[in-house]
């Protein structure tokens, strides 16, 4: 039996929700008004599908970050007719960044954080992005008082990016911890569930969009929202090896 000691989490999509200030940021643009809230979470997670698609070229350099950035939302907005040049593209990305700048922590994240270190577990955090991008939205949430000091890893920082599970292996090396002691949380089936699981790691699956499983890849639960990962995470203290 391994106890679960330390507790890594991703953050876009995760620590909160990352659909709510895209939604802003097209309405702000005077884009896609009277649209139901439903139909803002369709079109995220087709931007989504297209970011995680371009990501492999983003990392290899085949792409800059506003090539891909410009491409997923040009991508996804074609699926319902709608055509976006660059400078659209280019001022609809800003004004989510805008937007990001006052993000605030899902419900319920900050108890379940504040609960693990209670217990006297570790925390961290894994994400892929842009340093100075990512960083801005770890200041906004404002949870890094409950991460371990130097345990916050951005994948452009370390050179290495999810799902490539060697991230979490250096993970493993820069924290001195052991992959059967860790488990981490994500929402992204593909970055989160595969890298994680790929690497020796236990996983849950924050499954908040609802979407299919797309590997056999085995996460230890599947959680509809924080409250349901609440309820389980914390009832996590050891799993068979």
């Amino acid at each position: 039996m391994h106890e679960i000691r330390h507790y890594f989490f991703d953050m876009d999509d995760t620590l909160y929700d990352q659909m709510e200030p895209f939604r802003m940021s097209i309405i702000r643009e005077g884009m896609w008004q009277d649209k139901s809230k439903a139909e803002f979470d369709h079109l995220f997670k087709r931007v989504r599908y297209h970011s995680d698609e371009l990501w492999d070229e983003y990392c290899a350099g085949k792409l800059t970050l506003e090539e891909t950035r410009r491409l997923r939302l040009s991508l996804a907005f074609a699926e319902y007719g709608i055509t976006l040049n660059d400078e659209q593209a280019d001022r609809l990305q800003a004004a989510y960044e805008r937007e990001q700048q006052a993000i605030q922590p899902s419900e319920g994240i900050v108890e379940l954080l504040k609960a693990i270190r209670e217990r006297g577990h570790d925390i961290g955090i894994i994400t892929n992005g842009p340093v100075v991008h990512q960083r801005r939205k770890i200041d906004a949430l404002g949870v890094e008082k409950y991460v371990n000091a130097g345990w916050t890893f951005v994948s452009d920082a370390v050179g290495i990016a999810k799902p490539d599970p060697k991230l979490f292996d250096e993970v493993n090396r820069a924290t001195g911890t052991k992959p059967e002691n860790c488990i981490y949380v994500g929402d992204n089936w593909r970055n989160d569930i595969v890298g994680a699981s790929e690497a020796g790691w236990r996983c849950i699956w924050l499954n908040n969009r609802g979407r299919a499983p797309e590997t056999d890849h085995r996460p230890l639960h599947e959680c509809a929202d924080i409250h349901d990962l609440t309820r389980k995470l914390l009832g996590v203290n050891s799993v068979q090896a």
